[in-house]
Order: structure tokens, then C-alpha cells, then sequence
């Protein structure tokens, strides 16, 4: 449960969210792999699809994530404890210094690239020690909607953790269409697709009434070590 755990904080931290309703397609290469990512957003409520098998329901409110075992037909709740145990783990593997992210600068290489019909241009920047390289489309329709980001979900009283790990959204000439970092040696790569503002159904963040939970809390399991005194 660890790495799917570190696995999905390492997502949300790449990944863009927005003010309103959206559905946002991306790509996650990783050692020559390829994963299709979903991100559906409603509110302060994100549904993360990694494929077909899996999905997170993120509450930036409680800080409580659900995982989706799809094929299970199962689901796993981690706690905000959970996620920022994580996430200091996380930060202490990279060596982060937690800077304050406001002090981040882009700086323009000159190159340009077209990466799925927008014209971009590439930035770079060292981020608590981080290498990153991002194209950025700055004529993206609506672009400030979307990088109004991860700040609209990370500024709920549970997800403090992450803001420390994001680039403020307002330091963006424009939209991320492709992000490459280089993390404990391994090259990350982030490819945005397509990003629809549209109206997500409440039922999207729901958990499944036939899912069954694993692993309940304690809290919900008889206490045999008292019947036992009681006998």
C-alpha cells in the first residue's frame, strides 16, 4: 500500500486541477512506460482514474483519500495523516529544504516546440532541488481557469503538505502542456492532452454501493479482548 500511497502524492503533485468543473487527460511516462491519467474536478473533490484498475477520491476539505480497486470491487480509505506522513517522506527522499515556493522563477530557454497542435515554449527552473523542464503553451484558451490549479484543491485546511511541493499557480505565462523532471534518477515525464471544462456528475465522487471496504478501521471491529474479560 506504501508505493501506491507515494505513487499517488507524486501524481498530485504533477498533476493540474481546476476552479469549477473539469475533466483533464493526461500522460505519465515513467522508464518507458506510458499510464493515461483522468482527472475529474468538482469543487474542492478530485477523481483521479489511473487506468482502468484504480481510482483515488480526493477530499482536500477532510484530507481523507479513497482508493478504487476497480476488478476488486474494493475500496481503501488513507487518512490526511496517511497522505502527509507520505508526503514528508517524500520530501526527505528528495531532499527537499522546503522552500518557500513563491520564490520559484521560470526562466526561458528560447526553445519552442509544438506539442499537440500548441505552439510552446520551454522554461526551466530548479525546485527544491529538482530539475524541471517545462513547455508552456501561453495562448491556451482560458489557461488561467487551469492553473488556478492545484492551489483551488491544495488550499483546503488538509492538503498544506502539497503546497510546498507546487509551483504557485501565478508564476505560469501560460499552460504546462509537457513537464519533464528528473527525480532520484529516473526521468518523469507529464504530457497534458486535452483539458474540458464541463459539468462533472456528483456521482463520479461517490463510492460504489457495491464496493466493500478493506482493511476497516479498528474502531468498527468487535473487541473480543473485552468479551473475553466480561466471560
Amino acid at each position: 500500500m506504501n508505493r501506491t500511497v507515494a505513487a499517488f502524492v507524486g501524481l498530485l503533485c504533477l498533476a493540474f486541477t481546476a476552479r469549477g468543473d473539469y475533466i483533464i487527460k493526461e500522460r505519465f511516462e515513467q522508464a518507458d512506460q506510458v499510464q493515461q491519467i483522468t482527472l475529474k474536478i468538482k469543487g474542492t473533490k478530485v477523481r483521479l482514474d489511473t487506468g482502468q484498475e484504480t481510482s483515488a477520491l480526493i477530499d482536500s476539505e477532510t484530507g481523507v483519500t479513497t482508493l478504487l480497486i476497480h476488478p476488486n470491487k474494493a475500496f481503501l480509505k488513507i487518512s490526511a495523516e496517511e497522505i502527509k506522513q507520505q508526503t514528508k517522506a517524500l520530501k526527505e527522499m528528495l531532499g527537499q529544504k522546503l522552500e518557500n515556493p513563491g520564490d520559484v522563477q521560470l526562466k526561458p530557454t528560447g526553445k519552442k516546440e509544438k506539442i499537440n497542435g500548441f505552439d510552446t515554449e520551454e522554461y526551466t527552473t530548479n525546485f527544491n532541488g529538482v530539475e524541471m523542464s517545462l513547455f508552456i503553451a501561453k495562448q491556451y484558451p482560458n489557461y488561467q481557469q487551469i492553473v488556478g490549479a492545484l492551489y483551488q484543491v491544495q488550499n483546503g485546511p488538509a492538503m498544506e503538505a502539497f503546497r510546498s511541493m507546487s509551483i504557485p499557480a501565478d508564476k505560469y505565462p501560460g499552460l504546462p502542456i509537457r513537464t519533464t523532471q528528473t527525480i532520484l534518477g529516473q526521468k518523469i515525464v507529464m504530457t497534458l492532452d486535452s483539458a474540458q471544462e464541463i459539468d462533472v456528475p456528483d456521482t463520479d465522487f461517490a463510492i460504489p454501493a457495491d464496493y466493500k471496504e478493506l482493511n476497516p478501521p479498528a474502531a468498527d471491529k468487535p473487541d473480543h479482548s473485552t468479551e473475553k474479560s466480561q466471560r
